[in-house]
């Protein structure tokens, strides 16, 4: 008579093989997983679990926090260079001192370089786009705005605008109006540049 079903011999010594395989492996990611946080920034654990209860919906500390503790073989370089340069804007806005323009004052801001264009939330109630600009000593200010579009990364605008409030590096505006670009004329004299 003749066997045609395989009595299991295989699948026993296969198993065995998958369990070294699987063993090895989980050394494997466990070793990449902690050269991975070896490359964060120490600063950046505690700054996303401080960051995190401020605002328990951002995708990006939440996504974060979860594969640092549970997977961090799965940080990509792109991410570990995104989580650092993040902190180091955190550390870098702290040590500022916030502009001198009390909250709930309305005033003409500006030059200021566009540094950010941030998309509408369109979960939001009333999804609107925004603009993120810098000034010369690195301080943001943050506004919504229509017309946030009609402005490019590196541009220079003026603009007047109310403070709703100073955080860490970043001031945040309300109303702004009277967004204009400064567009820098060049005069050419006899081949130089004024």
């Amino acid at each position: 008579m003749i066997n045609i079903f395989d009595e299991g011999k295989g699948k026993r010594k296969s198993r065995k093989q998958s369990k070294t395989k699987r063993a090895t492996k989980a050394v494997d990611l466990a070793k990449t997983g902690q050269e991975k946080l070896e490359r964060l920034n120490p600063m950046a654990i505690p700054l996303l679990a401080v960051k995190r209860q401020e605002s328990p919906n951002n995708g990006f500390l939440n996504s974060s926090i979860e594969v640092i503790s549970e997977r961090p073989h799965r940080l990509s370089d792109k991410w570990i260079a995104s989580i650092n340069d993040w902190v180091d804007s955190i550390v870098k806005g702290t040590l500022m001192d916030e502009p001198d323009i009390e909250s709930g004052t309305r005033t003409d801001l500006g030059p200021l370089a566009v540094y950010k264009i941030v998309k509408a939330n369109m979960e939001a109630p009333y999804p609107m786009p925004a603009i993120i600009c810098v000034d010369e000593r690195g301080w943001k200010w943050y506004f919504k705005t229509s017309k946030a579009y009609d402005f490019d990364v590196g541009n220079t605008i003026t603009f007047t605008a109310t403070i709703s409030a100073h955080k860490e590096g970043i001031t945040f505006l309300r109303r702004p109006s009277k967004i204009k670009k400064i567009v820098p004329i060049v005069i050419e004299n006899e081949g130089e540049e004024e």
